[in-house]
């Protein structure tokens, strides 16, 4: 196990469970103005029963958070593309910057391949390190028995690598405006 699978996985972990959290909130949110609906119309008898029968359907619990094939898990995969995948932008809009800094007027086949390029060929270490043979599932068994300290620290990480991917993309696209120009000269 090296250190570099183990923090992607533990980012990985800290975005599925603001997924589940926020949609947990949400589902509450949701219920609970049913629930205000139904009292204000007369049927709180049916919306209470309707509601202690989807707590307990597990196949609903298992598709909003199931681990494996969740609605949850499926946004945390997405996440973690889109926030890792915002640090390489950062070298694609350089690359970028420099090409339209010296040739200038590039097709959009160009660009795509410019920007493309560079993202996909980092986000190989960290497929093989999080999805390859689903290596998630075996580290959110072992991030489950962490205690109290050590969730609350990886929620603070996994919020900074987050702000950072977005501070670096913005950061990206201001640095290939300046390097264009710079080529330009």
């Amino acid at each position: 196990m090296s250190k570099f699978e183990y923090y992607m996985n533990a980012l990985h972990y800290g975005l599925y469970k603001w997924e589940t959290w926020s949609n947990f909130k949400a589902e509450r949110q949701v219920y609970g103005l049913i629930g205000f609906l139904s009292i204000i119309f007369g049927f709180k008898k049916y919306h209470i029963k309707r509601i202690n029968k989807l707590h307990n359907d597990k196949k609903l619990q298992e598709y909003l958070y199931g681990e494996k094939s969740g609605q949850s898990i499926g946004w945390a995969h997405h996440w973690f593309g889109y926030f890792y995948s915002g640090y390489s932008v950062l070298l694609s809009f350089i690359l970028l910057g420099i090409f339209d800094g010296m040739y200038g007027n590039l097709s959009k086949l160009v660009v795509l391949i410019i920007l493309a390029f560079p993202i996909a060929i980092c986000y190989i270490p960290a497929y093989k390190a999080v999805f390859s043979k689903d290596k998630y599932l075996k580290y959110f068994k072992q991030f489950e028995k962490k205690d109290a300290s050590w969730h609350k620290k990886w929620k603070w990480i996994t919020i900074v690598f987050c702000i950072g991917s977005v501070v670096s993309t913005i950061g990206g696209l201001f640095t290939m405006g300046l390097i264009s120009l710079l080529f330009r000269e």
